[in-house]
């Protein structure tokens, strides 16, 4: 009878053994490295725009998501992605519907943040961003790595 109890005693502790319990993190702070680095600075760089070639816009162009923006419609929130103080804030709180009610910036989870799955085209009710972009207009894998690595370090801010 010793040994079920200690077999009952293993199955419930923390390191992971109880079914359906993920033996992963949520985050790995500055895990991976990327070109360009995965920091909340490229973070930014990337909602001003421009790209290698110059050609994708910045996320607060009119008539997106600048202060009465018209991304997303109305009635949801406005996502202002301006570069200014709230700008960590809002990334980290803001929820996304268009994703299927999945956090903007899930820190730990870049598979299940909105940002990743917009760069990627792959939201529900949402296009891929910059706004239904192609080719050249787009943000290269490698930008989206840095984004997605960003995320998996728990989206520090600084």
């Amino acid at each position: 009878m010793v040994v079920p109890a200690v077999v009952f005693a293993a199955a419930g502790c923390a390191g992971g053994l109880d079914p359906g319990v993920s033996q992963t993190p949520a985050c790995v702070p500055n895990g991976g490295t990327t070109t360009p680095p995965a920091t909340f600075a490229t973070v930014k760089d990337v909602l001003k725009g421009g790209g290698p070639t110059g050609a994708i816009d910045s996320c607060v162009s009119a008539p997106c998501h600048d202060l009465n923006g018209a991304a997303p419609p109305p009635p949801r929130m406005n996502l202002v992605l301006r570069d200014d103080a709230n700008l960590y804030h809002t990334m980290t709180t803001y929820i996304s519907t268009g994703c299927g009610g999945v956090p903007l910036v899930n820190p730990g989870k870049p598979d299940q943040s909105a940002l990743i799955m917009v760069l990627n085209g792959t939201c529900m009710n949402t296009f891929r961003m910059p706004l239904a972009c192609t080719d050249e207009h787009c943000w290269d894998a490698g930008t989206i790595a840095a984004l997605s690595q960003w995320i998996a370090n728990c989206a520090p801010e600084n």
